[in-house]
């Protein structure tokens, strides 16, 4: 299982750039876990305390604001996707969303206990990734916010 799990993880932009040993140290420390989910199951509810993030093998999410005019919009993720992160960046902090699975949707579950034990070239490759992924997230709204004027 440790094998499928380095391959899964070598798919994933959060572990982006590790080799073989620091991709060891993440399923060591940080034990993985796969998760399915059948349509319609939510992934975390809003107000659920962020204590992890999750990486997409396949499938999709409906994502649940508190929105009165557009309260679903679908979210479409590529397989190695992080959705989740404010678990690793704000551990504790309650989610602002639902996300609720789209179809059958496959995933690995990374908590952010364990964390302290990487080394640290390890840890400061896994937040520079983290860093980057947000900082994408914010062009990609920036974008969104440009094409409607704002």
């Amino acid at each position: 299982m440790s094998g499928d799990l380095v391959s899964a993880l070598e798919k994933s932009e959060l572990f982006e750039g590790f080799d073989r040993n620091q991709l060891s140290q993440v399923v060591a420390h940080l034990q993985p876990k796969p998760l399915s989910l059948k349509n319609r199951d939510y992934l975390y509810q809003r107000g659920d305390p962020a204590h992890c993030c999750w990486e997409i093998l396949s499938g999709g999410f409906l994502v649940r604001r508190a929105s009165l005019r557009e309260p679903f919009r679908h979210v479409d993720y590529h397989i190695g996707a992080v959705t989740g992160l404010l678990g690793l960046v704000k551990p504790g902090s309650p989610r602002p969303v639902s996300l609720i699975a789209d179809g059958n949707v496959e995933l690995l579950e990374i908590p952010v206990m364990g964390i302290s034990g990487l080394d640290p070239n390890t840890k400061i490759a896994l937040l520079d990734n983290i860093s980057d992924i947000l900082i994408k997230k914010l062009f990609h709204c920036r974008s969104i916010l440009n094409s409607l004027g704002a």
